[in-house]
């Protein structure tokens, strides 16, 4: 994949060769966010694998009283993100930390936890030709809901009373979803679809 400059309404974003070249459609979350997030008090979010911090800068661009906190496991997608987030003069808006999914995260509790994870399942790789993103940004174990999993079954640890989970996932995995929250303590709550119609962003909450 090469280096290259994508433009979106507001700001614009560098990808480097090496990290995932985030899609068109950053609407999605930022309509999301908007049913979501409260402008009055302060606000925490986190977002697991920041990639080029595309999600987070959008976040911080919109919103002044959210403290963000942006992780990745590749050294080299958090350089991009943390040059991003300068490029957009939001780097005092956002941490970056290099995590695992939570593994290195402090005990804290956010408000909404964003995350696109890999969810693609290898085995039907040769449907996915004219990707060149890193493979280990598409695909994922245990077709393509390990890591889904993985995020669903720790949220809860890291959520306020009353927040949300926000999670990226393919159209045919949205039942699986559904059914796997009520295992981790979590309530399914909407499904948006993306720009061709798919199911694409489910949204949970630990509200009882």
């Amino acid at each position: 994949m090469k280096s290259n400059i994508i433009q979106f309404d507001k700001f614009n974003i560098h990808v480097s060769e090496d990290v995932f070249c985030p899609r068109e459609d950053i609407d999605i979350y930022q309509n999301i966010f908007r049913d979501l997030i409260k402008n009055d008090g302060d606000f925490d979010l986190l977002e697991l694998g920041t990639g080029t911090g595309l999600i987070s800068i959008a976040i911080a661009k919109e919103y002044n009283n959210i403290k963000i906190t942006a992780t990745d496991i590749s050294i080299n997608a958090l350089q991009n993100a943390k040059e991003n987030a300068k490029r957009n003069k939001v780097n005092e808006n956002i941490k970056f930390i290099k995590s695992n999914w939570f593994l290195n995260l402090e005990n804290k509790e956010y408000n909404i936890i964003v995350s696109n994870p890999p969810y693609l399942s290898k085995k039907n790789s040769k449907h996915y030709q004219g990707l060149d993103d890193p493979d280990t940004s598409l695909y994922s174990k245990d077709n393509g809901l390990y890591d889904i999993f993985a995020i669903m079954f720790e949220a809860k640890n890291y959520l306020k009373k009353n927040s949300y989970l926000v999670i990226e996932h393919s159209h045919n995995q949205t039942l699986h979803l559904k059914n796997f929250s009520s295992k981790c303590g979590l309530n399914y709550n909407f499904t948006k679809k993306d720009v061709i119609g798919f199911n694409r962003i489910s949204i949970f909450s630990n509200i009882i």
